[in-house]
């Protein structure tokens, strides 16, 4: 017992310090641990403090930008206090945005070093301070304190400038105002081919304050070398839904609306009210049947001005080819619906048409439109992309460089969108798509809304960067039909 109590006080005779140490660089950084810097035209409050390894830009009040920049257990923010307009357009007017972005780079990187200097003085005066008042004249618990915050922040500082990935800025996390999201993201197009370059990854963050700062650009997503799509499913007779697709149809100014299916929930004729929207949304709207939706709502979608309606077909949309196939189950509630096995049975049984109407196309479609992803299993290695929805959560995978994508539910899963605590979010996806003469997906936006209280995070996946170069080719197992004539 004598030999177990000596081993406890040791243990915390050091351990004391350590805590002591840690504790008083923590306060340091969250009290003292700010400063306000002027990097070019803009007023840039910096902070640091422990915590995960991500760099968040806030642009009040329009929203913030998060990216998982560095593995070090440090948190790294910048504020946007204030902008001299006036300097910022002058500077504009004589130089390039380019010219600009140089001049903060430069600037950023001495004012980073002096706040990296300035935080670890504070974090190890404060425990300084705090181990005088806690340990009084016990000197080297004092000094241990000391050290051990001395060491762990100027270590985290280290780390952070080792393993700091610029590129992640391409990828950021956005929340906000839906109609500033555009703005402050911008074009996918312009991160292509410059992955390492940190002076175009900072160029994102900085255009984006300027297009909303002093609103230089009429539209902002002007680019003549991408196609946007919104890509919605599951609205399942929601006015949130249909709403919220068409504030982000016009907010990316998107080139046409790609709906997955279950635009109803019931099936009844009655539901066919819900397609008088569809006219409102000002683009093409390419529907496919999900399990939800009737025979007779296709039909009447046919008729619907600004409606195409994919079965069986494909269509040439703006520069994409699109082909797309109604679900084979029609399941409107629970009595008529199948279990689980007996539903993916039927869903997949349509794989072989798919891939015979693939295969059979001089070449491959750009997009695959199902509502269930698994109708689509058979032609992965044949085309490039498939879109789907159904299970009301995003998801992406990869099979024989095919992309799978799957959308959230748009409509919050219609009826169902309050009763989770803070509602299901309504989901969508904006595609991005390279011209040419084989369009290829170069990034894609996943973009929720919280029907409860409004807010609205979008995340960027850049293809080439998150998956590398897809090149879809069938494994034997899934060789398809030859085409035959006729």
């Amino acid at each position: 017992m004598v030999i177990t109590l000596a081993w406890l006080r040791r243990l915390l005779r050091f351990c004391v310090p350590v805590a002591i140490g840690l504790l008083g660089a923590w306060v340091g950084m969250l009290a003292w641990g700010r400063t306000s810097v002027e990097i070019g035209p803009f007023h840039v409050q910096l902070a640091s403090t422990f915590g995960p390894g991500k760099t968040q830009f806030a642009l009040p009040p329009f929203g913030q930008l998060v990216a998982d920049t560095h593995r070090a257990p440090l948190r790294l923010t910048a504020t946007l206090q204030n902008v001299d307009v006036p300097s910022l357009t002058g500077r504009l007017r004589t130089g390039s945005l380019e010219d600009l972005v140089a001049d903060v780079q430069r600037q950023g990187m001495q004012r980073a070093i002096r706040f990296g200097v300035r935080l670890l003085a504070v974090a190890t005066a404060t425990a300084l301070g705090m181990a005088l008042l806690v340990f009084r004249r016990k000197w080297r618990a004092i000094v241990a304190a000391v050290c051990t915050a001395f060491v762990v922040t100027a270590g985290s500082e280290a780390a952070a400038w080792k393993t700091y990935r610029p590129s992640a800025l391409l990828t950021p996390t956005f929340s906000g105002s839906l109609a500033l999201a555009p703005r402050l993201i911008g074009p996918a197009e312009s991160a292509l081919g410059r992955i390492d370059d940190f002076r175009h990854d900072l160029g994102q963050i900085v255009g984006g304050a300027v297009r909303v700062y002093t609103s230089i650009q009429a539209d902002p997503l002007a680019s003549q070398d991408e196609i946007r799509v919104l890509h919605i499913s599951d609205i399942h007779l929601s006015p949130l839904g249909i709403s919220y697709a068409q504030q982000l149809a016009r907010a990316f100014d998107v080139a046409f609306v790609l709906d997955t299916g279950d635009l109803t929930s019931f099936g009844t004729s009655v539901e066919n009210l819900t397609l008088s929207s569809i006219h409102d949304f000002g683009r093409p709207y390419v529907f496919v049947r999900g399990n939800h939706d009737s025979v007779a709502l296709q039909k009447a979608l046919e008729t619907t001005r600004g409606a195409v309606v994919l079965d069986g077909a494909t269509r040439r949309i703006d520069g994409l080819t699109v082909y797309g196939l109604g679900d084979p189950v029609f399941s409107p509630d629970r009595i008529s619906a199948l279990n689980d096995a007996r539903f993916a049975e039927a869903v997949r049984s349509v794989g072989t048409r798919i891939l015979g109407d693939v295969v059979a196309r001089p070449r491959p479609p750009d997009i695959v439109a199902v509502h269930d992803s698994r109708m689509a299993e058979a032609v992965a290695g044949h085309v490039p992309l498939v879109v789907s929805g159904h299970f009301h959560t995003p998801g992406v995978r990869v099979i024989d460089g095919t992309l799978f994508l799957q959308v959230g539910s748009t409509g919050g899963a219609g009826a169902n969108v309050f009763t989770e605590v803070g509602g299901i979010p309504l989901s969508a996806e904006i595609l991005y798509f390279a011209k040419g003469a084989s369009p290829r997906l170069v990034a894609y936006d996943v973009v929720e809304q919280s029907p409860v209280t409004g807010s609205l995070t979008l995340r960027r996946h850049l293809v080439g960067q998150q998956f590398g170069e897809l090149v879809p080719s069938p494994s034997p197992a899934r060789e398809g039909p030859t085409p035959t004539s006729g």
